[in-house]
């Protein structure tokens, strides 16, 4: 009878184990349910690139960090990563060499993903003066890129 008893017992606990097991494996399988999709990568700029040269669309290709004071026009452009559309831009250039913002502008971003962005400052009506500049370019809600150039 005791060993009746015992085997009860044990018949009882494995079959509560199951029980147990299969309650785990329904709440894991509901946590995974509800879940988060998972983030999409972070809006980034990857590069940023001024030059004196840009293609027909406005495109640099090649950085360049030292200006001449007579240069036209200097082209700039941003290659933004994990881009949301409508999401905004700054881009800020600042005159290091008196710490003065000289240049602030905005614009939204046109597509989602990868996106090019073109900009391009005009000489100004004396020249651009010589010394030390910096450009930020930052998105809002996400990552900024700054870029130092000379002007002589």
């Amino acid at each position: 009878m005791r060993q009746d008893v015992h085997q009860s017992a044990i018949m009882g606990c494995r079959q509560r184990r199951s029980i147990l097991t299969a309650g785990l494996a329904m709440i894991f399988m509901l946590i995974m349910a509800a879940a988060p999709a998972p983030l999409q990568a972070a809006n980034q700029v990857a590069e940023l690139m001024l030059s004196d040269h840009a293609d027909a669309k406005g495109v640099v290709s090649e950085h360049q960090s030292k200006f001449s004071s007579s240069v036209g026009e200097i082209h700039g452009t941003a290659l933004i990563s994990g881009a949301k559309k409508g999401q905004e831009v700054t881009t800020e250039l600042f005159y290091m060499t008196r710490n003065l913002s000289i240049l602030t502008s905005r614009d939204d971003l046109p597509d989602d993903g990868e996106v090019t962005l073109t900009f391009a400052f005009p000489k100004p009506e004396k020249g651009w003066p010589a010394g030390n500049y910096k450009l930020v370019v930052s998105i809002a809600g996400g990552g900024t890129k700054t870029v130092t150039f000379q002007v002589k």
